[in-house]
């Protein structure tokens, strides 16, 4: 009895296309987390930003409420100067460091008086962050003493017809009873925050 075996000439193996990787997703990726890192980095910055503003507006809205301190102890000073000092500068012998003009001073175009040096000028410090200092020039022109009140400075005499009421037989005023000053305010404080202000008041 024969036996036939049959042997293949070849054995052929079929395997599956494996597609050559291009690193594709990787790179969608990388650039996806660069993405998201500026994106941060960004909203960080931003907030930094508003946080830095806000709090430059509250030290500005902060100095600006410390000039009224400023204004009340210029009219408080004013009422002493008013009867000690009235025709002369002060204090005595200052040039470009008073707190007290007796004639009124020329100004830039902020109204500021040109002759004013702050770094001279005397200061009041306020709840120990914010420097106060004030000037006040006397709205008057002419030389020293002022002897033509009426002629020679701002106050409440009427300019024109003789003054006082239009009423028939009503009282006519003819001389100044009230003279006006201007003072100048200026406060700083915390990061530099710089306010002034001006005020017109009567004495």
């Amino acid at each position: 009895m024969k036996t036939h075996i049959h042997t293949p000439n070849s054995v052929t193996t079929h395997v599956g296309c494996i597609p050559k990787q291009q690193g594709a997703a990787l790179f969608i990726a990388l650039i996806a987390l660069v993405s998201m890192t500026l994106a941060g980095i960004a909203m960080v910055r931003s907030v930094d930003t508003n946080n830095l503003i806000s709090g430059n507006l509250a030290f500005r809205e902060s100095a600006l409420h410390t000039t009224d301190t400023g204004i009340e102890t210029a009219v408080n000073a004013l009422a002493t100067i008013v009867t000690t000092s009235l025709d002369a500068n002060y204090p005595s012998g200052c040039t470009s460091g008073c707190s007290y003009y007796a004639l009124m001073q020329a100004t830039d175009s902020r109204g500021v008086p040109t002759i004013i040096n702050w770094a001279n000028v005397p200061n009041t410090t306020v709840n120990t962050d914010y420097s106060v200092q004030y000037v006040i020039d006397r709205l008057c022109t002419g030389s020293l003493p002022v002897t033509n009140v009426t002629g020679n400075c701002y106050s409440n005499t009427p300019t024109s017809g003789g003054g006082g009421s239009k009423k028939s037989s009503s009282t006519s005023f003819t001389s100044a009873t009230l003279v006006y000053y201007r003072v100048t305010v200026r406060v700083t404080g915390p990061r530099n925050t710089t306010s002034m202000v001006q005020a017109i008041v009567s004495s």
